[in-house]
């Protein structure tokens, strides 16, 4: 090959690599793999209105609110917040943890993705959730005001329960994921640190009219995170603990 046509091969293969490379979510065979997945939202693929793409090949693709940004920081991600900026889809992700296609071993849920909150919110802030106001609760993952990160399930719409997880920073990847596993525990995983609440935990969970939201909860914009996200997934499954690892340690954030 001559050095003029060498040249021009890199000049024309340089920026569609570097353009696949953003796009592309290297991680995506690890989520898909994933017994019972039903949602995965690399956010490194949006719809032309900028919605967020699911990549199970279920057409569930999540309605953005106001304007969530692409961005890339050596990792795709979509930057929550910033005003009223979240993800929203009505009807999508009725989490009951009682789903008979899932073997007895493995039924429940689970939820979560790599989040980044930039600036602590004034109220708790959503971060995956499909939860309202009292007597139209569900689940709900949230960031609270302290900087710690809630999960909540609530068995009849009104009831919740609740466990907290360790201390967070700001500014920094967390790999946050929540499981429920009906009339065992309720547990909370940030970044391999593992909180549980197994006292009187309900047999399923409730399913709200609230929609399913990526980055707000209780359909309150006072409860809208600043962060940004990538990876979100949702289990009709309740993995285990060793799964959550192996899934953090194979996605951390460049």
């Amino acid at each position: 090959m001559s050095v003029e046509a060498a040249f021009e091969v890199g000049r024309l293969y340089g920026p569609i690599k570097a353009i696949s490379d953003i796009l592309t979510a290297p991680s995506k065979e690890i989520f898909i793999g994933l017994p019972g997945i039903e949602g995965y939202y690399p956010m490194s693929v949006v719809g032309a209105a900028g919605a967020a793409i699911n990549h199970t090949g279920i057409d569930a693709q999540l309605t953005q609110v106001g304007t969530v940004p692409i961005e890339f920081d050596g990792n795709s991600y979509r930057q929550l917040g910033n005003g009223t900026n979240y993800f929203a889809k009505s009807g999508l992700y009725g989490l009951t943890g009682l789903e008979t296609f899932i073997g007895a071993a493995l039924r429940g849920f689970t939820i979560g993705g790599w989040f980044m909150v930039d600036a602590a919110p004034t109220l708790e802030a959503g971060l995956i959730s499909r939860d309202g106001a009292a007597g139209n609760r569900g689940y709900n993952l949230n960031w609270k005001n302290a900087g710690t990160v809630q999960f909540t399930i609530s068995v009849d719409g009104t009831a919740f329960f609740v466990v907290t997880s360790v201390a967070t920073t700001l500014s920094v990847w967390h790999f946050i994921v929540g499981r429920f596993i009906p009339s065992v525990e309720t547990a909370i995983f940030v970044d391999g640190s593992k909180a549980v609440n197994d006292v009187s935990v309900p047999a399923s969970c409730s399913v709200p009219t609230q929609d399913f939201e990526v980055g707000r909860y209780r359909n309150n914009d006072a409860r809208v995170v600043t962060a940004k996200v990538r990876d979100v997934f949702i289990c009709r499954a309740a993995l285990s603990d060793a799964l959550i690892e192996e899934i953090r340690t194979a996605t951390v954030p460049a």
